[in-house]
């Protein structure tokens, strides 16, 4: 077996070198959730994650009838007018710490009536504050239900392992893509992630 990028391509695995081949490998649906796993975990393969393993089993399901490039739009690129308009109010207030190397957007509960948003208007925002020149990591946090509770993705380039963090606030995610719940004000919660990854830089 294979060091797997993510649980989807650990699937495939199971299904690829299971011993009963009385019925098809892959449907075209589960060809479809598997692709669909490993774009995501990999931040469609550019993440350190991504081995010639994942890449082989990528170009298997392409063969399987799956539409990456449908797909891939479809779940990264494709955006409605409302998450145009928080992703600019997120650009637009974003601040820059540790001489750039550090930036970070922020969600207030507010935020989701004033533009009549909901928690998928979100996806796609910290991997935008991520790819900001000069940038190593990035966090993106957006508050839960009102009680100063926020939850915060974060995201690095090339020497911050963000799943560590992540990890020592109850969360968790990969090297490269982590996440974690911090009760308190966006600004504490801030603060303490940028501790943390100062610690890494």
């Amino acid at each position: 077996m294979f060091e797997s990028s993510s649980a989807a391509e650990a699937v495939y695995d199971l299904i690829a070198f299971r011993e009963d081949k009385e019925y098809p490998l892959l449907s075209k649906r589960v060809a479809d959730a598997i692709y669909l796993g490993i774009i995501h975990d990999t931040g469609v393969f550019k993440h350190s994650n991504t081995t010639r393993h994942t890449m082989e089993i990528a170009g298997a399901l392409l063969e399987c009838g799956v539409s990456s490039s449908k797909m891939i739009d479809g779940t990264f690129y494709h955006k409605t007018y409302t998450q145009n308009l928080i992703l600019a109010r997120v650009l637009l207030e974003s601040e820059l710490h540790l001489g750039g190397r550090v930036i970070t957007g922020v969600v207030p509960r507010e935020y989701f009536k004033i533009y009549n948003a909901s928690k998928p208007d979100l996806e796609g925002i910290v991997d935008q504050l991520r790819i900001t020149e000069g940038v190593e990591a990035a966090i993106f946090a957006y508050e839960t239900e009102g009680d100063g509770t926020f939850k915060y993705s974060m995201r690095s380039n090339d020497i911050v392992d963000v799943s560590k963090i992540a990890v020592k606030f109850g969360g968790g995610g990969h090297v490269r893509a982590a996440g974690c719940t911090i009760e308190g004000s966006a600004e504490e919660g801030i603060r303490l992630l940028i501790d943390e990854i100062k610690e890494q830089l």
